[in-house]
């Protein structure tokens, strides 16, 4: 029985002990980050939730579980971190402290704050940034510094001295307690004295509310002690529990509206959650773009034979130099069309530059009676109306940076970027005609830049230039299958070389919700420098041929 005593008593020595380092590992202080007041893009907030997570010494909440939070109560910047909000939202969020600050107008400094669950403030520092950011050794004061102010203000206090003297220690029984047994008087005790009228039992003989008690001894006995002997009982057990003060309905709070925050686990970076919020998604570049509109287009073209650099040059040679077959075309009235476009960038919401990589896609269409006349020295050909359209198709890859102007709350996101992919503009007619037209099938490759910079919500510039190698006619994405378009540099000589090159300028903005609106003017420019025999009369020396766009796209937008 002995060696079983004691073999009880190791176990229960080893089981209290796991049983006290448990409940310390589990008791890990909690911190929330909260927005910091001058961190554009949250970097500085990403960069201080990734530092106090990296010392695995305190459970770090994802940022955007106290601007959720917060947000439910309508609370945004300072007053997410008032100390009405904080006691009011740390208890549900269970934490024990929350980390806040705002950095210098210039980013050179941050100041930082932690309060405690009450909302009082515990710590303060400022810290040096570079970039926006903390530097290796500033980042490990910081860490170092709330570590210890979170250990601090979360150490259990002793008892007070005003608390211990609120509660002295009586000379006489103490209510509620059950008192000692003392011996029996020998003497017989002195008849109890009466009370003053209309005073009843002296309030420290009354028991205490929600208190087990021993019933009073009969007056006359020898533990009943004298009334002008017995000291007065605690105040604060005799008074009755005053009423709540009533909660602002700012501060009202859903029992169960929050209650997934309080498990989040993440990477701690300024970028939301897998699986968060769309509020915070929201705050995030779009990942697809879609635009849907109408086009109107405007088309010259004109050519001239010769060794000219210029159908304006051309034009200004005396009569007699200007030999040989020239065409002009002009559209008197627009083509008009529909169009389509697309942006998808599937990394838009990774906190890396990866994040800028996607894909853009256009294509649009345009008809319209065309009127066609082709001038010849011999004299002219009667204007013909022909059914033209007028076809452009695009798919580029695109790295884009992105940066927003706006704030937490509403945040405008422009980009800066360039792309890279194929283009095809292609002209044609419904109808064969004797005389050959100025038909033109383009596909080529292409490189540009692309600019967005948003002035508010609703008003967005917008502007891109691109640079076409080698769009030379004759060619198309979808082939030759009846030899027709070699005659578009045949007819003119033996070889092309042709540069070209777009510019695109509008406004853009948002409307509501993801929907949006788009308006651009873009024009399109193509040189065609021919050389050798051509089959048309007086190219036997090659010649020039130029042809421009002028668009007109509007459409709404869609992103998400």
């Amino acid at each position: 029985m002995m060696a079983s005593g004691r073999w009880l008593s190791r176990w229960g020595v080893v089981l209290a002990l796991a049983l006290m380092l448990t409940s310390q590992a589990a008791r890990a202080e909690r911190v929330a980050v909260s927005a910091l007041e001058g961190d554009k893009n949250n970097k500085l907030r990403a960069q201080v939730t990734g530092l106090l997570r990296k010392t695995r010494k305190v459970t770090v909440l994802p940022p955007a579980a106290w601007a959720m939070a917060a947000a439910k109560q309508k609370l945004r910047g300072p007053a997410s971190v008032d100390p009405r909000a904080v006691a009011r939202l740390a208890p549900k969020l269970k934490v024990d402290a929350v980390l806040t600050g705002s950095a210098g107008r210039t980013y050179s400094t941050f100041n930082a704050r932690l309060l405690d669950e009450t909302g009082r403030e515990v710590w303060s520092g400022e810290f040096v940034l570079q970039r926006g950011l903390l530097p290796k050794y500033e980042a490990q004061k910081f860490t170092r510094a709330v570590l210890e102010a979170v250990k601090a203000s979360n150490q259990p206090t002793s008892e007070s001295p005003v608390a211990a003297q609120e509660a002295p220690k009586p000379s006489g029984p103490v209510v509620g307690a059950t008192p000692s047994p003392q011996p029996a008087p020998v003497v017989e005790p002195p008849a109890p004295q009466p009370h003053a009228a209309n005073q009843g039992e002296p309030e420290a003989m009354k028991p205490a509310p929600l208190m087990e008690s021993a019933p009073p001894p009969a007056k006359g006995t020898a533990s009943a002690p004298r009334a002008e002997a017995t000291p007065p009982a605690p105040k604060p057990v005799l008074v009755p529990e005053s009423k709540p003060e009533p909660v602002p309905a700012w501060e009202e709070l859903d029992e169960e509206s929050h209650t997934y925050l309080t498990e989040f686990e993440g990477s701690g970076g300024g970028f939301p959650e897998e699986g968060g919020s769309a509020s915070a998604a929201g705050r995030m570049p779009p990942r697809v773009k879609v635009q849907l509109g109408a086009v109107v287009t405007w088309r010259r073209y004109c050519a001239r034979p010769g060794v000219v650099a210029s159908c304006s040059e051309y034009d200004a040679l005396p009569p007699e130099q200007q030999t040989g077959d020239i065409s002009d075309f002009t559209s008197n009235a627009p083509y008009v069309g529909l169009a389509a476009e697309a942006e998808v960038f599937p990394l838009a919401h990774w906190p890396t530059l990866v994040r800028g990589v996607g894909l853009t896609l256009g294509y649009q269409r345009s008809f319209a009676r065309t009127t066609v006349q082709v001038s010849t020295p011999v004299g002219e050909t009667p204007e013909r109306e022909v059914y033209a359209t007028d076809t452009a198709y695009g798919a580029m890859l695109a790295w884009r940076y992105f940066f927003d102007l706006g704030t937490q709350e509403t945040p405008l996101w422009g980009h800066a970027g360039v792309r890279l992919g194929a283009r095809g503009r292609e002209f044609d007619v419904g109808e064969r005609m004797e005389t050959p037209l100025p038909v033109v099938h383009r596909f080529y490759p292409a490189v540009g830049l692309d600019v967005s910079v948003p002035l508010m919500r609703a008003v967005r510039i917008e502007g891109s230039g691109q640079f076409f190698f080698q769009p030379n006619p004759g060619q198309s994405l979808w082939g030759d299958p009846d030899g027709s378009l070699v005659a578009e540099v045949r007819d003119y000589g033996d070889s092309v070389s042709s540069l070209g090159w777009a510019a695109e300028l509008g406004v853009a903005g948002d409307l509501w919700g993801p929907f949006g609106y788009s308006v651009r003017f873009r024009l399109e420019s193509y040189k065609d420098r021919f050389t050798g025999q051509g089959s048309r009369r007086g190219w036997t020396d090659g010649g020039v041929a130029e042809e421009s766009y002028s668009s007109i796209l509007a459409g709404i937008t869609a992103a998400w």
